[in-house]
């Protein structure tokens, strides 16, 4: 496609806060910086984690750069400036990947990665009732009440077990045809070890 203006005429209108001329910009350089990002992505499409999205979005942010930091007076053109950018950013997203601090992000799997066919990781997701958070408070709440029935006695872990299970005292106190009385203390004791152990 032509453009009436060259590109130091849509720099102009863009320091001059034309947002028409910032469109024009990017849709002239559009192939560019698509280009740009797929060859980045092929030489890192191998990782883990990686997606052409990440690249391309890299390659805007310094497009986005050689247009608010470009000097005319530099003698250089705008298209060599805007490639160097552009190149230079999509280098240092690259690198950014291989840094270990970064290791568990970038060793993350897509959740529209195909676990088996026609099955995304993001539609396990989506057939859980419980969000994340659910899952890791109940995997806390279960760790807690292991710790604490393994410093009870038998008979105290057998009626907390109970209890935990919805069951109540006179029903426990048939179940393992003891007194009321002894179901109670029993409780009353766990509730005070579960705050020494558990809070």
């Amino acid at each position: 496609m032509k453009y009436k203006q060259n590109d130091y005429e849509l720099l102009y209108l863009v320091e001059e806060e034309n947002e028409d001329a910032k469109e024009l910009l990017y849709e002239k350089y559009q192939s560019i910086l698509k280009g740009l990002a797929k060859s980045m992505y092929d030489s890192c499409k191998q990782w883990n984690g990686v997606e052409y999205q990440d690249f391309y979005q890299e390659a805007c942010y310094g497009f986005e750069k050689a247009i608010a930091t470009f000097d005319e007076s530099k003698n250089i053109l705008f298209y060599t400036y805007a490639t160097s950018c552009i190149r230079n950013q999509l280098s240092f997203y690259r690198r950014s990947l291989t840094r270990k601090k970064d290791t568990p992000l970038n060793c993350s799997i897509s959740l529209y990665q195909e676990v088996e066919k026609g099955l995304e990781y993001a539609d396990l997701l989506k057939s859980t009732q419980q969000t994340p958070y659910e899952v890791c408070e109940r995997m806390e709440k279960e760790n807690e009440v292991r710790k604490l029935q393994n410093n009870l006695s038998f008979q105290d872990a057998c009626i907390f077990e109970l209890r935990y299970n919805g069951f109540h005292y006179k029903e426990i106190s048939q179940l393992l045809e003891i007194p009321a009385y002894r179901v109670s203390h029993a409780l009353q004791k766990i509730k005070q070890r579960r705050f020494y152990f558990c809070g």
